[in-house]
C-alpha cells in the first residue's frame, strides 16, 4: 500500500508551512548599496560645484603626510563599521527566524 500524501509532514500542510521562513532580505546589499550612492552623491555635489573642486585639489595639495595616513586609517576604520552594521542587521534577522519558527500555535485538543 502507497500512501498518497507521502510528501507531507506527519504533522500536516500547515506545519512545514509555518515552517518555512519568507524571503530574507540580504542586509549587505542594502547597506553597502546605501553607502556607494552617499558616495556618489557627495561625489557629484563636488565635481558640479567648481568652488567645491578647487577648495578639494587645493586641500589634496598641501596635505601632509600625516594627514593623508589618518584620512587613509578613517577610510579603512569606516568600511569596518559598515561591514559591522550588515553583520549586526544580518543576526538580528537570524534570530527573529529563529524566534518565529520555534513559536508554536496552541492546537485544539477536540479530535474532529
Amino acid at each position: 500500500m502507497t500512501d498518497a500524501h507521502a510528501d507531507t509532514p506527519p504533522d500536516g500542510p500547515a506545519a512545514s508551512a509555518a515552517a518555512t521562513p519568507g524571503p530574507r532580505i540580504r542586509w549587505a546589499a542594502v547597506v553597502w548599496g546605501l553607502t556607494f550612492a552617499a558616495v556618489a552623491a557627495a561625489g557629484y555635489a563636488v565635481a558640479s560645484s567648481a568652488p567645491a573642486t578647487d577648495t578639494l585639489t587645493d586641500a589634496l595639495a598641501s596635505a601632509e603626510p600625516g594627514a593623508a595616513i589618518a584620512v587613509l586609517l578613517l577610510m579603512v576604520g569606516v568600511l569596518v563599521m559598515v561591514g559591522a552594521i550588515a553583520g549586526v542587521l544580518r543576526a538580528g534577522q537570524r534570530a527573529l527566524t529563529r524566534r518565529r519558527i520555534h513559536q508554536t500555535t496552541p492546537e485544539s485538543s477536540r479530535q474532529t
